[in-house]
């Protein structure tokens, strides 16, 4: 339970946004304080589309590029069919265009490819927008600042789109398929998109370009801080979601697309003020972007085009890329330390012994979606309201964590087999998970490989002759630490995106979590007086889990939820 406890522990740290900064900072730094200037201005209303407030929001960043030293036009595109149906709906005029600005400022090399940042600055109906998406547009004004223009090697572009909204308007106008996009397009290099889907959490960096092995590489080295993952990037290419970086991907250049997806109350709510963003989900954004922009405008050459990366954020430890190839060589190592350390004990595992600890752990996955499910459906939250579950998405991730502990405690309470049946077979599994998402999602490699890795590596310092008791657990227990708290940083971005209607799609994540924990359950079923306790804290999870789903079922519409909601989007 110490260990569980630590990995969740570092894991909850590893998701918590930086201290904004205030707006007496040293003028190279983001500072949160400074952009929260300009979210005040922009997002003290709704502003829609061709609304009063959306002109004066474009006449005020106009003169704020000014203040910036960009030169800056506007882009009129008229409004298409549903776009403008979209529009009217809400009450808005439909021949009202889309009002997007371009803004260059000029470095030492105009020939060279520009690098842009983009966010649109229009909100829903009856949502001030803060987070969604002025916290992009100040972010970006404020990155502009913090870098000096006799520093730019190359032009630096900032693209406030308008009618994303309505369906990506203005950002399908600036970047349209061959000769009909804007000019600046052929001009970009690389483009860094910010935008949100909430009002706080880290932001993640969930979808490149094309060929981004080179410019992911360049990420990791200058923004060890910011959040990234491969597996975010193939999960978002399968999902039908869009945002102003989609027609930037559909031209085949390259990019960057951060976003922060916490608090998703926050998401299109009428309550989503300047005072209820998250000033540190705004910072992390901010020293994200910085980084990255700081570097590739100053740069002689900006990253060539390469093979697609595999990459993540590890506890401590920053963005770690490498290649798919190198993947093949990670599953090698793994294979090659979880086969010494069954030479090592191989009189103290069957293959009897092995199968039942498989079929234990296959059973426990079964179960845990099972209970995930049930639970989710007495949570209401099938076919429920899509911007109500949103408001309740942290009680639902603590429903189906409580749901995974259950099933942990359960498995403590009978686990099958001998120490070295289960040690051995529950990290073979993983390292079979590793091996199919190699071969079929090679982004999707760090979720299960590198606790594989971490496993293989314990099994093995166990599994050294000699090694018995405390200094043969010592270092299962050690090495799980980082490796749950990889697990839980990862359930929770991944229950922010899907988990709401999909809670059982988490389920794949338990299998590192057996790997690592196998060790450090007891060895053997033991007595029922030995198993109560962890029957007893199996049953008190689930039901909690329960009486939180009951809660969420019974609780009133959240007051977060815009007043269209309900004629748009529900739970799958």
């Amino acid at each position: 339970m110490a260990t569980l406890a630590a990995g969740l522990l570092l894991g909850w740290w590893t998701i918590q946004t930086p201290t904004p900064v205030d707006a007496n900072a040293p003028a190279d730094q983001f500072s949160a304080g400074r952009a929260m200037a300009d979210v005040r201005v922009l997002a003290r209303e709704p502003h829609p589309t061709g609304t009063p407030a959306n002109l004066a929001a474009i006449a005020e960043m106009e003169r704020r590029l000014t203040e910036l030293g960009f030169t800056t036009r506007r882009v009129v595109t008229p409004l298409a069919e549903k776009p403008a149906q979209r529009l009217a709906k809400w009450g808005g005029n439909p021949a009202a265009p889309a009002i997007s600005l371009v803004a260059v400022r000029a470095g030492k090399d105009a020939a060279a490819p520009a690098v842009a940042l983009l966010a649109h600055h229009d909100s829903v109906w009856a949502s001030p927008g803060a987070a969604d998406d002025i916290a992009g547009v100040a972010a970006a004004l404020e990155v502009a600042r913090a870098i000096p223009q006799a520093t730019q090697a190359r032009d630096l572009v900032l693209l406030f789109t308008d009618a994303e909204e309505l369906g990506l308007v203005g950002a399908r106008a600036i970047f349209a398929p061959g000769a009909a996009a804007d000019p600046i397009a052929a001009r970009i290099g690389v483009t860094i998109n910010l935008e949100a889907r909430g009002g706080g959490g880290r932001a993640m960096m969930f979808q490149t370009g094309p060929k981004n092995g080179d410019l992911v590489r360049r990420l990791a080295a200058v923004t060890p801080g910011a959040s990234a993952s491969s597996l975010a990037v193939t999960l978002y290419e399968s999902l039908p979601n869009d945002t102003d970086f989609t027609p930037v991907k559909l031209r085949g250049q390259a990019g960057l697309n951060f976003a922060f997806i916490g608090d998703a109350w926050g998401y299109h709510s009428p309550l989503m003020t300047p005072d209820r963003l998250d000033q540190g989900a705004l910072q992390h954004l901010g020293d994200s972007a910085l980084a990255i922009t700081r570097d590739l405008v100053a740069a002689p050459e900006l990253p060539a085009r390469s093979e697609n990366a595999v990459f993540a954020s590890a506890p401590l430890l920053g963005i770690i890329v490498y290649s798919p190839a190198t993947g093949w060589v990670l599953l090698a190592g793994i294979a090659g330390l979880l086969v010494l350390a069954a030479v090592w004990r191989r009189g103290e595992w069957t293959l009897g012994g092995m199968l039942m600890a498989l079929g234990q752990a296959v059973l426990a996955l079964i179960i845990a979606g099972v209970l995930m499910f049930g639970l989710n459906l007495l949570s209401g939250s099938v076919g429920a309201e899509y911007y109500d579950r949103l408001a309740a998405l942290p009680r639902l991730e603590v429903v189906a964590a409580l749901a995974a502990l259950a099933v942990l405690m359960f498995l403590a309470a009978a686990p099958a087999g001998s120490l070295w049946d289960r040690w051995l077979t529950w990290a073979a599994l993983c390292f079979a998970g590793a091996l199919v998402a190699q071969i079929v999602l090679p982004g999707a490699g760090p979720v299960l490989a590198w606790p594989a890795l971490l496993a293989a590596i314990a099994a093995v310092l166990g599994a050294r002759p000699g090694a018995s008791g405390m200094a043969q657990l010592a270092p299962a227990a050690l090495l799980a630490i980082p490796g749950l708290a990889l697990g839980a940083e990862l359930f929770h971005f991944a229950f922010l995106g899907i988990g709401g209607p999909m809670p059982y799609a988490t389920v794949p994540l338990l299998i590192p979590v057996l790997a690592l924990l196998a060790p450090i359950l007891p060895d053997g079923p033991g007595s029922l007086r030995n198993r109560r306790p962890a029957l007893l804290a199996g049953g008190i999870a689930v039901l909690l889990a329960a009486c939180l789903a009951l809660w969420v079922n019974l609780d009133e519409r959240a007051p977060s939820v815009p007043p269209y909601a309900g004629t748009e989007k529900s739970q799958g």
